[in-house]
């Protein structure tokens, strides 16, 4: 258990004029605070950026390193990026001996059924056989690539759903 003097009260506040509290220690990395956003705003931690005064913080340090270091309040204002659309190039990989490949050009907003629909053009697989999987998250329809996090150069996996095999 962290030593009292090395805990902090996290304040965030959002644009909207609401705020948040946490607890924190000075070793824990500013992505366990973007967690925290996530869990209460279900804003996407990608789409988020908090500011501490002027300053961005990056979610792969640590608090200290911002020189925070003894029991405080620190308050930090979230910013919500609206991410572009932008189109993702992804690398579909089949299943099977041969583990084809194809490519596929998604928009962070595509939606998971959107994508299968693409994929049956590519594979002549239905959608309601496909189980696809990206970062080992099987895909759901009614979701989207920024739901998931998906990014361009990532590989989504395709394996053929099969009853009784």
């Amino acid at each position: 258990m962290a030593s009292s003097a090395s805990c902090l009260c996290v304040k965030v506040y959002s644009a909207e004029g609401t705020s948040m509290t946490f607890t924190a220690n000075v070793n824990d990395r500013v992505k366990k605070i973007n967690e925290h956003v996530r869990a209460k705003t279900k804003v996407p931690v990608q789409d988020q950026v908090l500011l501490m005064g002027s300053k961005t913080l990056k979610p792969q340090r640590k608090l200290s390193s911002y020189g925070i270091d003894k029991e405080t309040t620190i308050h930090l204002t979230l910013k919500v990026v609206k991410p572009s659309d932008e189109e993702l190039p992804l690398f579909l990989v089949e299943s099977g001996d041969k583990g084809q490949r194809h490519l596929l050009q998604v928009r962070r907003s595509s939606s998971v059924a959107q994508v299968k629909q693409m994929i049956e053009t590519k594979t002549a697989i239905m959608p309601e056989k496909q189980i696809v999987t990206c970062n080992g998250k099987r895909l759901e329809d009614g979701k989207t690539m920024a739901d998931y996090g998906i990014r361009g150069g990532n590989l989504l996996f395709l394996t053929a759903h099969c009853i009784g095999g």
